[in-house]
């Protein structure tokens, strides 16, 4: 009787420990055919992996730790379906590494983990942050040589609590790891929003030191100015941005953005309109239209096709690898999450 009610005990104890944590596996898988003009050489079609979202495989943790408090875990790599080679350059978990606490007063977490400004780029951008037309053609840079900055390695982020009214606010910071001089490499961002009813808008701030460049050895400082947002008018919905860059002393550049998604049944179309202004020279400017179209096949399966053109001022070469030419982008693929 003992040695049941022991037994009892221990599998009770453990039931509880298991109900407590869990770990999910998540992950879309997407491909397409593109077909562009961007080579000098000429047009290509090519079948791609990650069009509307980035192919990937992803384990996502948590363990409730009592009071109010948890312990959480991302761990998510790329791939390029196409060839199955791991995407980032090769990294093992290179779209997102990072562990951390959430609590009534918010979360902190730290490792590899996108920026605040490139998350307000989802809440403006029409095309979802994918695709040839979405908002990083022309916004998130200050020249056509500038580094993008997505994510940051070695990053403690905090977030608020969702509990705020529909306010919400994100802060982080990456430790440039240079020995002797703590401030070189070093990236910071911050974000401040409110999202409730109809309405979302967004503010966003990126500062990145010895900012990455053509040649990478670079001394300038990269700043990065975002505000914007969207209202759902139910009929349609419309997405306004502006943004200011500036790197160095020599690149400052001010893109905006206007556009509209409008609901077809349980489907979806959208476009865009984005201008690239360089302040320092009037020959360096870009604009780009785009639409887009998704038809859901499933709650997790759609099909989409997307349509992007891009003009360039003679010192500009934005998607194209010759100053001065137009872009044009047609993509149709397939992406399934699970």
């Amino acid at each position: 009787m003992k040695k049941s009610l022991l037994a009892l005990s221990l599998l009770s104890a453990f039931g509880i420990a298991s109900a407590q944590s869990s770990v999910t596996m998540y992950g879309i898988v997407d491909a397409g055919i593109t077909y562009d003009n961007g080579s000098s050489a000429g047009t290509v079609t090519k079948l791609e992996s990650g069009i509307e979202s980035g192919s990937r495989l992803g384990f996502r943790g948590t363990e409730d730790l009592g009071s109010g408090l948890k312990a959480l875990f991302v761990l998510e790599q790329g791939f390029d379906i196409d060839t199955g080679k791991s995407g980032q350059g090769g990294r093992l978990f290179g779209r997102q590494a990072w562990v951390g606490l959430n609590s009534e007063y918010g979360q902190v977490s730290a490792g590899r983990q996108y920026t605040p400004i490139f998350n307000a780029y989802g809440v403006v951008d029409p095309f979802g942050k994918g695709t040839s037309g979405d908002i990083y053609t022309l916004f998130g840079r200050a020249s056509d040589f500038l580094s993008e900055y997505k994510r940051m390695d070695n990053s403690v982020v905090y977030t608020t609590p969702s509990s705020l009214g529909g306010f919400n606010a994100a802060v982080a910071y990456s430790f440039g790891e240079v020995a002797g001089d703590e401030k070189k490499q070093a990236q910071a961002g911050l974000s401040l929003g409110y999202n409730n009813g109809p309405l979302s808008v967004v503010y966003a701030y990126h500062k990145a030191n010895n900012a990455l460049a053509k040649p990478p050895a670079s001394t300038e400082t990269y700043q990065a100015h975002l505000v914007g947002g969207t209202y759902d008018f139910k009929v349609v919905k419309l997405h306004v941005a502006a943004e200011q860059v500036k790197h160095g002393d020599n690149h400052k550049t001010e893109s905006y953005l206007l556009g509209a998604t409008v609901p077809v049944g349980q489907h979806s179309l959208f476009a865009d309109y984005t201008y690239r202004n360089d302040k320092m020279n009037d020959d360096s400017n870009s604009d780009q239209f785009a639409i887009g179209y998704n038809h859901n096949l499933s709650k997790r399966t759609n099909l989409y096709t997307i349509l992007a053109y891009t003009t360039n001022d003679p010192k500009a070469k934005i998607n194209v690898d010759v100053y001065g030419k137009s872009y044009k982008s047609v993509q149709l693929g397939i992406r399934h999450a699970f």
